[in-house]
């Protein structure tokens, strides 16, 4: 696994492994009644850090015992499987949806983290825009709401294809993942238009890459003074 990637795992105590915390906190909150069991997480541009947010996002969901299903639907410049050092060539959501392949036989699963279970964009050559407009896909993601506590779906970014608006009609909300210092704010405000279009419901913004001080004094521990 990419352990700079996946702090959640490699360093569980880290701000920034609280940080996702502190987000599966947020939206645990948010979602009354599992208002939004299927989410979307997208960014406006690329490398934005989306694919990483929704990763850690996923085991912190995990670790709360929660069955999550990680679903890579960025068939375009898929991800996933570089962060959890999972085989590219390994049959995923294209070979599903192409197939009709069981879910089952398809999902990867972490050591040491058994509610989660990611399945990678897979490994046809597809027109991702009408996979993903699919009867095939929407009856998929009616199929996992029965047997997950929460699903996560990484798309490319809105501003760069169709993928992400397509996707936001089957889902319950979407995270839209803005680069601190990098995403223009004009940017931002017409991927939010983007999504109003077709009807999609942004839970939020995550602010990713913010730079903090190495000594930064929040909520430090000093063991001499008993503070």
């Amino acid at each position: 696994m990419d352990s700079l990637s996946l702090l959640t795992l490699s360093d569980p105590t880290s701000f920034i492994t609280e940080s996702y915390k502190l987000l599966r906190t947020n939206l645990n909150f948010k979602n009354a009644n599992n208002r939004y069991q299927v989410m979307l997480v997208t960014s406006a541009g690329k490398e934005e850090g989306k694919s990483t947010t929704i990763s850690n996002l996923a085991v912190t969901f995990a670790q709360a015992d929660k069955r999550v299903l990680l679903i890579d639907a960025d068939l375009r410049l898929p991800h996933i499987s570089t962060i959890f050092n999972i085989n590219k060539r390994k049959n995923g959501l294209s070979n599903l949806l192409m197939d009709d392949l069981a879910l089952e036989s398809l999902v990867n699963k972490i050591d040491n983290l058994d509610k989660l279970e990611i399945l990678t964009a897979g490994n046809k050559h597809v027109s991702p825009t009408e996979l993903l407009n699919s009867e095939a896909f929407e009856t998929f993601i009616k199929q996992c709401r029965e047997e997950y506590d929460v699903i996560l779906i990484d798309t490319p970014p809105v501003l760069s294809f169709a993928d992400a608006s397509i996707i936001s009609k089957v889902v319950d909300g979407v995270l839209l993942v803005v680069a601190a210092n990098q995403t223009k704010k004009a940017t931002i405000i017409e991927a939010k238009k983007n999504l109003d279009k077709v009807g999609a419901s942004v839970i939020g913004v995550i602010l990713t890459k913010v730079k903090f001080k190495k000594n930064a004094n929040y909520y430090r521990y000093n063991a001499d003074k008993g503070k």
